[in-house]
């Protein structure tokens, strides 16, 4: 962190506040109305930094997390140390772009939200983490042992429990949604989960949705998001793709867990998503070109 705190201090004025608890990155966000807020840490930090920053003041996440996805889909190394002399780069030039987000009801989101399996998954790795001494993230090995164990569960079986109502009119029941703000939808480790390939910052929110899969199906579900997006493209009779949403809403049967970039925030009984276009500026680093 020192590191990081004396190359940004090279180009810019720097004050450094700690965040005390979940949340508090929210609150420093929001009392700053110009200039730039530079979020270190996982994508907890980085989606407060998002829910709390104005219009007219630039973002930059650095990567100190276990994924930290968003940093990565900006182009930043998960060495903190390389990720903060190209935002020292960014900042000194002002290289920025604007980054539209996801909105599930009144929470902003970066990069992916999810209801259902995966968010059940994030919730039983939370509670290992609430155990462990140092309150640290679990490997993205525990997130999959707990998906395993869910499923098991449940007898290897997902059953349709929720209904996908989009602005343009279309019906789908669905046992799984996942909605994606940009490609990759996470990683597994250095392995980009190839879930929503189509989905980009410039445009709506892609949706993935698994239907009802029995025990013979599940093959689709790591196929699909990790060697052949075959879904992406054509679709098919388990998993359907809907592609540049601007607006939907997701209604439970039953109370259904719920993720957004990663954190799990309880059980819902609905969800309005929509797409905040150009939402906000981040820094970017430089590009190979350049």
């Amino acid at each position: 962190m020192d590191a990081v705190v004396a190359q940004l201090e090279r180009v810019c004025e720097l004050e450094v506040a700690r965040t005390e608890r979940a949340g508090h990155a929210v609150e420093l966000a929001r009392e700053v109305d110009s200039g730039a807020v530079v979020g270190v840490g996982g994508d907890g930090t980085a989606n407060e930094v998002a829910n709390g920053v104005g219009p007219g003041v630039v973002m930059g996440v650095l990567p100190a997390g276990a994924s930290s996805v968003f940093a990565r889909h900006l182009g930043f190394p998960r060495d903190i140390v390389a990720a903060g002399g190209m935002m020292a780069d960014a900042i000194r030039n002002e290289r920025t772009k604007p980054v539209g987000v996801g909105v599930a009801d009144e929470r902003r989101f970066t990069f992916a939200a999810g209801l259902g399996l995966d968010a059940e998954a994030t919730a039983a790795v939370d509670r290992l983490r609430a155990e462990r001494v140092e309150r640290d993230r679990p490997g993205d090995l525990k997130v999959v042992q707990a998906a395993l164990g869910i499923l098991r569960e449940e007898g290897f079986a997902l059953h349709e429990r929720m209904t996908i109502r989009t602005g343009r009119g279309s019906v789908h029941r669905a046992s799984y949604v996942a909605v994606a703000n940009q490609h990759p939808y996470t990683f597994f480790g250095r392995v980009p989960v190839q879930m929503a390939p189509r989905a980009d910052f410039e445009h709506g929110l892609d949706v993935v949705f698994a239907r009802e899969l029995r025990r013979r199906d599940m093959w689709r579900l790591p196929v699909y998001g990790l060697l052949w997006p075959r879904h992406a493209r054509h679709g098919s009779r388990r998993v359907g793709y809907l592609h540049d949403l601007d607006d939907f809403v997701v209604a439970c049967d039953v109370p259904t867990a719920v993720q957004i970039d990663g954190e799990y925030l309880g059980q819902v009984d609905r969800v309005h998503f929509r797409y905040e276009r150009a939402a906000i500026h981040v820094f970017v680093p430089a590009s190979r070109d350049e």
